[in-house]
């Protein structure tokens, strides 16, 4: 599991800081909003938006996932805050 949890935080880590900020902003929110954020992302038929729209809908089946990676974002965020 720490394992994991290490290569989690190197994997969010190659995001820039806005791109962390934007996807912790979007877990944190209802399941109805980030359902509405994904199909958005989808609605342009671009691939980094179905991407996108993968990941969000991928982990808001998984709470306990979604909340690690909010978790590890937040941590990631707290390193680079000056």
């Amino acid at each position: 599991m720490i394992h994991a949890e290490a290569e989690l935080r190197e994997l969010l880590g190659t995001l820039s800081p806005l791109a962390r900020e934007h996807l912790r902003n979007v877990l944190i929110r209802e399941h109805a909003d980030r359902d509405a954020i994904a199909s958005l992302l989808m609605r342009y038929q671009d691939e980094n938006g179905q991407g996108w729209a993968d990941i969000i809908d991928l982990l808001s089946m998984y709470p306990d996932a979604r909340r690690r990676v909010v978790r590890a974002l937040g941590e990631l965020t707290a390193k680079t805050d000056p």
